[in-house]
């Protein structure tokens, strides 16, 4: 069986090594998909990862409560995240990142295009929590006990929040449909 949050929390406060591996491979995904939510680029969220364990490695010291670890680390991803985005602002404007294929129809291309954009900025307008539950399982992959035990839920609790999730975002994106 593996060892839970505040166990690895504590033997990583204490130097160990394979604590620390354990949380990282643990966390990755899930952080990966909270980055990428927010700066909407792999290799900026790949970046914004190793940002993050690198912040939690300095400040794992400060972690009150070693079950919330997960919580503690998507806190950390998100706060990441928004500084790549402000320091990228201050670099260069963001460019559009949807380019058709050059295979296929240019309007079923066009379509799609639009319905990724829209769908990227109504997931944006979530409040983080909700944001956070959507990417972990839409683009993480993750199941909803890796999803409960990265956020202190309980897998029904996370099924019924994605399942209210989805219908806003239906809601949301009803136009969009042919």
């Amino acid at each position: 069986m593996e060892p839970g949050d505040d166990v690895l929390a504590r033997r990583w406060r204490h130097g160990d090594p394979q604590a620390a591996a354990a949380v990282v491979a643990r966390y990755t995904d899930a952080l990966g998909a909270v980055a990428y939510a927010i700066v909407g680029d792999m290799s900026l969220a790949e970046d914004v990862v190793q940002e993050t364990f690198a912040r939690a490695a300095r400040g794992i010291r400060s972690l009150e409560d070693p079950a919330r670890l997960g919580r503690w680390l998507v806190g950390i991803a998100r706060h990441a995240a928004v500084d790549t985005v402000r320091k990228r602002r201050r670099e260069r404007p963001l460019a559009g990142q949807d380019v058709p294929s050059p295979h296929g129809n240019p309007a079923c291309e066009a379509a799609r295009a639009e319905l990724r954009v829209s769908l990227r900025h109504a997931v944006a307008a979530l409040p983080e929590d909700q944001r956070d539950l959507f990417v972990m399982k839409y683009m993480a992959g993750m199941s909803y006990r890796e999803i409960g035990r990265a956020l202190a839920m309980t897998p029904d609790a996370v099924g019924q929040k994605l399942w209210r999730i989805r219908r806003k975002l239906q809601h949301e994106l009803e136009d969009l449909r042919p």
